[in-house]
């Protein structure tokens, strides 16, 4: 198991006071009552493995628990479902939850694949086109992206190399965005409609990238910026809420209560430079 870093242990502390002052407050049933149960919720997994990355990895043990506690208090839809419904009638989705994966990774089929046939649950699957069948066997291979595709699993595309989009030139980014659905859709033999951006805060896309995405005819798109999508969201920009390793049971419960709402501000331009600065990312 990877060491345990400084950067892990305060964001586990700010999660767990923040979730504290904010039940304490009112600020919880506010926003349950204002967003979480009038919106659709969208998770975000990565790594679902007992080989814990900080923030992108959460055990198998874990993901079960969670997917229980969703089948006891949730309904789940899958993402087409509920792009469908938020232009149309959101009011028959609110509640929702919406399940999704970013990268593709090989552990997807070992270990979240079962459980969510277990539960009968749809999801999401962002692929980057280049890992796939990969040498070392790190991220999901074609036959395992057939199988899955036949039981209730989607696919949509995360680019062609997960490089953050802003940074890129204009002909690299329709490289990254429209080139990954063309190899997506003659590898895998299947339609490409949902797209997600590479870490998708507010810094890394913009209205020039969403324009590509738009014109690469995708049907929607899923940024990262963390909150709860209305009857305003733009489906090339919908919201989801992650669900990272830093996060114990208890985090969980109150992302999807609504307890971790204000944490919206971490995704927004200013904070998201100023920490790159700071981590040198």
């Amino acid at each position: 198991m990877t060491a345990i870093s400084p950067r892990y242990l305060l964001k586990k502390i700010i999660k767990n006071v923040v979730c504290i002052i904010t039940t304490c407050s009112g600020y919880q049933r506010v926003c349950r009552n204002k967003t979480n149960k009038k919106g659709l919720t969208i998770l975000t997994y990565h790594s679902i493995s007992n080989e814990i990355e900080p923030d992108e990895t959460v055990t198998p043990e874990e993901f079960e628990k969670q997917l229980q506690y969703i089948k006891e208090n949730y309904k789940v839809i899958s993402l087409e479902e509920a792009v469908e419904y938020i232009q149309t009638d959101i009011e028959k989705i609110s509640g929702s939850i919406v399940i999704t994966f970013d990268d593709g990774y090989s552990d997807n089929y070992r270990y979240a694949y079962p459980l969510l046939n277990k539960h009968n649950f749809p999801a999401t699957i962002f692929l980057i086109s280049d890992f796939i069948n990969d040498k070392e066997g790190k991220y999901l291979s074609q036959s395992q992206i057939h199988e899955m595709k036949s039981n209730n699993i989607s696919f949509g595309s995360h680019t062609v190399s997960h490089r953050i989009l802003t940074g890129l030139r204009s002909e690299e980014i329709i490289r990254e965005i429209r080139g990954s659905k063309d190899i997506l859709e003659s590898q895998l033999g299947l339609k490409i409609n949902s797209f997600a951006y590479p870490v998708g805060t507010m810094v890394d896309f913009n209205d020039e990238i969403i324009k590509t995405v738009k014109a690469s005819k995708y049907a929607y798109a899923c940024s990262n910026v963390y909150g709860i999508n209305g009857n305003n969201t733009d489906i090339f920009a919908l919201k989801r809420i992650g669900i990272e390793t830093t996060d114990n049971f208890f985090i969980f419960k109150k992302k999807l209560d609504g307890a971790l709402n204000i944490l919206s501000f971490k995704d927004t331009k200013i904070f998201q430079k100023l920490k790159r600065v700071f981590f040198k990312l």
